[in-house]
């Protein structure tokens, strides 16, 4: 729950001067639903896999020694939400896919950022700020990400609270393409690739529980970068 709140008071720092902006002139969905696809084809176009483990990295102009790794747009495919999955050629994943969030509880590495798309930005996607991630702290995977699911407790189901408050619709979609590694977790992260969801796909406009309150400010017209290894999952007990 600490990493949890840090992670929300960065984000809001970030995203609360672009809400003034917002207030007045928020743009309609179908034009900020354009301006994401956008974003993300210049996002993948310039990015790539690092080939030691698979992080996302950005092109640097200065330095020609990444030149010959394929940009992410050329290894992806765009789902009909407008989602994208990026799978990272020569990683072995031979076990089986998720079947949906409510019956299986996954083992998963994953960095994770979030940006808001502007016109106004130069490169469309503008800054990268850091969701959560694993990789930072003891590199080991972990359980079932509040992205991914969450346990509704009585006192949340009596305040109208579900899942949908929580978790990123295209991040399980996209993660249904990707197999597992069945792998321990134990092990530093070799990310198998990438899920990249548009805001339409992830909370757009509706409301996220931040812990306290329903709240449709602090992710809105926020699309998310997902890196990731999916381990293994098991059958959720509840």
């Amino acid at each position: 729950m600490k990493k949890w709140g840090i992670c929300l008071l960065v984000a809001g720092l970030f995203f609360s001067s672009c809400k003034n902006d917002d207030d007045v002139n928020e743009i309609p969905i179908e034009d900020q639903n354009q301006v994401d696809d956008e974003a993300i084809v210049k996002y993948m176009e310039d990015h790539y896999f690092s080939p030691d483990r698979g992080l996302i990295k950005k092109y640097d102009e200065e330095d020609e020694s990444d030149d010959d790794y394929p940009n992410l747009k050329s290894l992806g495919t765009k789902l009909n939400s407008g989602v994208w999955v990026i799978k990272r050629p020569g990683v072995t994943a031979d076990g089986p896919a998720i079947t949906s969030n409510v019956q299986d509880s996954i083992l998963i590495s994953y960095d994770s950022k979030l940006f808001r798309a502007n016109r106004d930005n130069e490169d469309l996607y503008g800054n990268l700020n850091t969701y959560y991630n694993t990789i930072h702290s003891t590199g080991q995977a972990a359980w079932d990400p509040v992205f991914y699911y969450r346990n509704i407790t009585p006192d949340l189901a009596e305040n109208d609270i579900n899942l949908s408050h929580f978790v990123i619709e295209g991040f399980i979609e996209g993660l249904k393409e990707f197999n597992s590694t069945q792998t321990s977790g134990a092990d530093l992260y070799n990310f198998q690739g990438a899920i990249i969801v548009p805001s339409r796909a992830a909370f757009g406009r509706d409301f996220f529980f931040d812990g306290s309150r329903l709240n449709n400010a602090l992710y809105r017209d926020v699309s998310f970068v997902f890196n990731i290894e999916l381990h293994k999952f098991v059958p959720r007990n509840n």
